[in-house]
């Protein structure tokens, strides 16, 4: 599962904006390896528990490439 974080402030989750950002983003995302199955929403913090933050894995997206030289 892939979390996207966004601000509590930032509106549109119901509208259909974040799930057209959404789709586009897992579709960036392969369906290997350990990624059998690619899900995924966009929350904000307050639609997390403690215990899906605190177990999930973060991304360093400062950091990423986008292909292989």
């Amino acid at each position: 599962m892939f979390w996207f974080i966004r601000h509590e402030h930032e509106v549109g989750a119901t509208d259909g904006r974040w799930d057209a950002h959404l789709a586009k983003w897992l579709g960036l995302i392969p369906p290997v390896d350990r990624f059998v199955r690619v899900e995924g929403a966009v929350v904000s913090l307050d639609d997390l528990t403690a215990r899906d933050y605190v177990s999930s894995v973060p991304l360093d997206l400062d950091h990423l490439t986008t292909a292989a030289s």
